[in-house]
């Protein structure tokens, strides 16, 4: 927004502003009307005036809870002062109101400027706060392209540059082992161990590369990879696990299967740090073109003190992947968590590198824009170099 500081809170000054207008509609207007009417008429002209005051409420109400633009909350509001104007005069004219009715009128005049400048000021405030959602969406995006570029760079570092060095170091000391004189065994061993830790450091090496970056993830996409990685988490940490994916698209947009993959491994580091679970369950679907992703386990939940459980990096790390794709993630805790992720079908659609493609229907199926088969074969040789 030109001329505010991006610090700054949205419409902090009009909302002062607002305020203050509510204030005087409350504190000066109503008081007024009975001070300036003359003293026989009193009664007569303050009961419609304060009919008037309640439907300048209800129009100040449909600004704010039902989000009224000014020009429609203008209209009505005219319409209404004319019909009051009408109701006024033919009440008159049948002897029914001796007072005159200018009063309310006029209060009602003054309570749709109030409803007017109340809607143009909530207008303003939508407005900046849906152009502050969709900066940091924008920024959310870019920061977990980021964070996948400096994966992949850090995981060709670790396959390239260490991994082969230790090898080479590996070698090495081989060639130092064969080549010991037979009575000194106490440095054969001694070597014999310092290769045995260095193809364990190379396991884990290899196993935090493929973490960093799977790279059956291009290659064949989501399903292939979450197998994998299920089955590496039950072996590793002895928790069953099991896959849903029955009717599910082989492939999606490259962001879609990047941040579902993700999602599913920070769920999974959680299951295995804090959740004390025998059992993981992950189900995929696509329900009305959207996609839906469960992950439930059996452990003990979320803990909570007093109601104010303390969120760690691992859930909103999920919670910035689900909003960047304008998704929805809803957590319970009962008897385990349970974790349901809806990606709109809008969202899919957006982040196909087709701009053109849409989803389509093939014997009942959904099917989603991909990546064609080259960009795959280029993505695969990107992982492998």
């Amino acid at each position: 927004m030109p001329g505010r500081n991006d610090g700054e809170a949205v419409g902090g000054s009009e909302l002062r502003a607002l305020a203050l207008m509510v204030l005087a509609a409350v504190a000066i207007v109503v008081p007024l009307q009975a001070f300036c009417a003359p003293a026989p008429i009193i009664r007569a002209t303050l009961y419609p005036a304060l009919a008037a005051d309640g439907i300048t409420l209800v129009l100040i109400g449909a600004t704010v809870f039902l989000a009224w633009s000014a020009w429609r909350t203008l209209a009505v509001s005219a319409i209404t002062w004319i019909a009051l104007g009408l109701v006024g005069t033919t009440l008159s004219s049948n002897g029914v109101l001796d007072a005159p009715f200018s009063l309310a009128l006029g209060s009602l005049g003054v309570g749709m400027g109030f409803a007017v400048a109340t809607a143009r000021m909530l207008g303003r405030f939508r407005a900046a706060l849906g152009w502050r959602q969709a900066r940091l969406r924008a920024l959310s995006v870019r920061l977990m392209s980021v964070q996948e570029e400096e994966r992949r760079r850090l995981s060709r570092e670790l396959h390239d540059g260490l991994s082969q060095s230790l090898t080479a170091v590996s070698s090495y000391l081989w060639l130092i082992e064969k080549q010991l004189p037979e009575d000194l065994e106490t440095l054969r061993r001694q070597t014999a161990e310092a290769r045995r830790l260095l193809a364990q450091t190379l396991g884990e090496m290899r196993d935090l590369s493929q973490r960093l970056c799977p790279p059956l993830l291009g290659l064949y996409g989501l399903l292939p990879s979450l197998e994998a990685h299920l089955e590496a988490f039950e072996e590793r940490h002895r928790v069953a696990t099991s896959l849903d994916a029955d009717g599910f698209p082989e492939r999606l947009p490259v962001n879609i299967e990047t941040a579902l993959y993700r999602i599913t491994q920070e769920a999974l580091t959680n299951v295995a740090r804090h959740a004390c679970a025998h059992r993981v369950r992950v189900k995929l679907a696509v329900t009305e073109g959207d996609i839906r992703l469960e992950i439930e386990d059996d452990g003990i939940g979320l803990p909570t003190n007093d109601g104010a459980a303390r969120t760690g990096t691992g859930l909103t790390g999920i919670a910035e992947r689900v909003r960047a794709l304008d998704g929805t993630l809803t957590i319970s805790s009962v008897g385990g968590t349970h974790l349901r992720i809806c990606i709109p079908q809008v969202a899919i659609e957006e982040t196909s590198p087709d701009a053109d493609a849409a989803p389509s229907e093939v014997n009942g199926r959904k099917t989603f824009p991909t990546l064609s088969p080259a960009s795959h074969e280029e993505h695969a040789a990107k992982l492998d170099a």
